[in-house]
């Protein structure tokens, strides 16, 4: 049997929320007045995590940015009714404080025709509009660009198409036009790292929904391509040329390991808080682990220097 080598697939399928854009910062700076100083960065974003995907879970046509408004109501509704009056209140299994409203947020809000939640305010919009001022790690940008020479990288994120786009700027780079003209996979734009771009808004669903991953397969797979709901990329693959690549194991990892996917785990020093639970850490789901992805695309450039060698 031969070895299992990072270079034997030929997608990469990425998150790029805590994987390729530091997240978790932009969420904690714009809620943390929500909190007293002295809460814990960590339970800001447990807090914030669980109302998102309550959120997404109740209504998965909402754009992502409107469920960051949403987020930003719900979490303020429960910070006045739990630190107003005295000090943190007692919080339940669920992560809510006790006595907290549980009509701030109504099916009502979630209407996608309603063009303002009811109670918006001017901090909540702000808080759906700060996707696009979420920064990539170091590492990302040249790493993308890196691993562009060898595969076809393929966006899933839970995002909407507009919020993407601005996220979408900060990750292309001139400098690496020329090998991009050289790469086999065509990219959305010359100056692109990806290949094919496939959003939350898109699919009509969030993940961990296991929709979200099927669809990315049948997108890139051999299937006929009239049966394919959105238009198809000029190349094919099979799903075990298919590498998922995220920080998330809740809702990209454990996916990945269910349709029996090969995976990579960028940890970014397992600092990150979202998606990463301790229970699904013993679990070990990933194949290959990396620090950061720019450890990922040194790992590949070994390879393939180790390869040209052998030959």
């Amino acid at each position: 049997m031969s070895k299992l080598e990072l270079t034997s697939h030929k997608v990469l399928v990425f998150d790029v929320y805590g994987t390729l854009i530091d997240w978790e910062s932009g969420i904690y700076n714009s809620l943390k007045p929500l909190f007293p100083k002295d809460t814990p960065r960590e339970e800001v974003l447990e807090r914030y995590a669980a109302v998102e995907l309550d959120l997404q879970l109740k209504d998965s046509s909402v754009a992502y940015s409107k469920i960051l408004h949403l987020a930003w109501l719900r979490l303020s509704d429960q910070a006045n009714m739990n630190f107003g009056r005295g000090g943190p209140a007692a919080v339940t299994e669920e992560g809510e404080g006790v006595g907290a409203s549980t009509s701030a947020v109504t099916q009502q809000d979630l209407d996608p025709a309603s063009s303002t939640p009811l109670g918006l305010t001017s901090d909540a919009e702000c808080f759906g509009a700060s996707i696009a001022t979420w920064q990539p790690f170091e590492d990302t940008v040249q790493a993308l660009h890196r691993l562009k020479e060898h595969f076809a990288l393929v966006v899933l994120s839970n995002v909407d198409n507009r919020s993407f786009g601005r996220t979408h700027e900060l990750l292309k780079s001139t400098a690496h036009e020329a090998h991009s003209a050289k790469s086999r996979y065509p990219t959305e734009t010359p100056d692109s790292p990806f290949s094919l771009i496939l959003t939350a808004q898109q699919l009509n669903a969030y993940k961990p929904d296991s929709r979200v991953l099927e669809t990315a397969l049948q997108q890139v797979s051999s299937a006929p391509r009239s049966l394919l709901p959105h238009p198809s990329p000029p190349w094919a693959v099979e799903a075990h040329e298919v590498l998922v690549v995220a920080n998330s194991l809740l809702h990209d990892i454990e996916p990945a390991n269910l349709h029996n996917l090969n995976s990579v785990w960028i940890s970014r020093h397992d600092k990150n808080i979202i998606g990463t639970k301790p229970e699904l850490k013993e679990r070990g789901m990933w194949t290959w682990k990396f620090e950061t992805l720019g450890d990922l695309a040194d790992a590949v450039d070994q390879e393939v220097k180790e390869a040209r060698g052998s030959t």
